[in-house]
């Protein structure tokens, strides 16, 4: 993505702030995007709805759509480095009553990852002699996607209790989750699913299709107590027929994590922190994607609007400032 050399004038000035204003309205959309991603997330991790998720991820993407327009129209370190320690602090702030060391440290080094990604874009940018949008936001995105992988994970552990012995998935959160699983459906009663997994392997055989219907109906029932018999043996746990499939796995985790060593479950939550990073860090490439496009519509509506103008420093590389 380039931009088009009408827009383009001549100066003979360095790259500075012009707009005190301008960057005040950057910052402050870029600190209400980070209050509400931490806002939303702590809701997320608290009641496991979706849509709490949903709007989080809305919010990381303003986020990063401005932390990226940051790059291109902060000119100054000091003053771009304030901006992403308030941006920071905006994640952090939703989280006061759950402050802790381990948070601490993980905001102070999504702090530096984000810091980096600036870096990073700004001598990618000062080395250019055309701005070359999208090479930009390759080299700065994939970092501010990491730094809030990592201040995810780390307020998630920090949200459950690093070295708590109880369980560390809220069973809402549970809930949530096995709803996404492919070809079973856990809101249905024990009784029902494994009922109905009976009759799907029955059905599956040619020649148990051929039975006469009473004598498939007595072997479905016989298939049903071997397999609650096979369950429970499995488990070590009396199966209850009447609840929620969801809620007989999820009594059966709690208490297969209760008995673990205690040094296992001391650090079960740090296992499901790495997840949650690598999660989002494999999704950096469609984020990415996103992120510029929108930021990009945005960077050219800036141009077009006169928020913003190229200029040809010294007749040789273009620059961008604030008007």
């Amino acid at each position: 993505m380039e931009d088009r050399g009408l827009l383009n004038k001549t100066t003979d000035e360095i790259e500075a702030d012009r707009s005190v204003p301008k960057i005040i309205i950057l910052a402050a959309i870029g600190i209400i995007f980070s209050f509400a991603f931490g806002y939303f997330l702590k809701l997320f991790i608290l009641h496991g709805r979706l849509n709490f998720l949903f709007f989080c991820f809305l919010a990381a993407l303003g986020f990063l759509i401005f932390f990226l327009l940051e790059v291109f129209f902060v000119k100054t370190f000091w003053i771009v480095n304030l901006i992403i320690f308030l941006e920071t602090l905006g994640f952090l702030a939703p989280f006061y009553d759950n402050l802790s060391k381990i948070l601490g440290l993980g905001t102070l080094i999504s702090f530096l990852i984000f810091l980096s990604g600036v870096y990073v874009g700004r001598a990618e940018l000062e080395n250019m002699l055309k701005i070359k949008f999208w090479r930009i936001s390759k080299k700065t995105l994939p970092k501010a996607i990491a730094g809030l992988a990592l201040f995810s994970s780390i307020i998630y552990v920090g949200m459950i209790g690093f070295g708590e012995k109880e369980f560390f998935i809220p069973q809402a959160t549970f809930t949530k989750i096995v709803k996404f699983v492919p070809g079973i459906d856990l809101s249905l009663p024990v009784e029902t699913l494994i009922r109905n997994l009976a009759v799907n392997q029955i059905e599956g055989n040619d020649q148990l299709k051929l039975l006469p219907e009473s004598a498939k109906k007595e072997l479905i029932n016989q298939s049903v107590k071997e397999l609650e018999k096979k369950i429970s043996d499995f488990t070590g746990l009396p199966l209850n027929p009447k609840i929620k499939s969801s809620e007989a796995l999820y009594g059966i985790m709690v208490e297969k994590f209760t008995k673990l060593p205690e040094n296992v479950r001391l650090f079960a939550p740090v296992a499901i922190a790495a997840l949650i990073f690598l999660t989002i860090v494999s999704l950096s490439l469609p984020i990415r994607l996103i992120t510029t496009v929108l930021a990009f519509l945005i960077y050219e509506i800036c141009l077009a609007l006169g928020f913003s103008t190229i200029m040809l420093e010294g007749k040789s590389r273009e620059i961008i400032i604030l008007k």
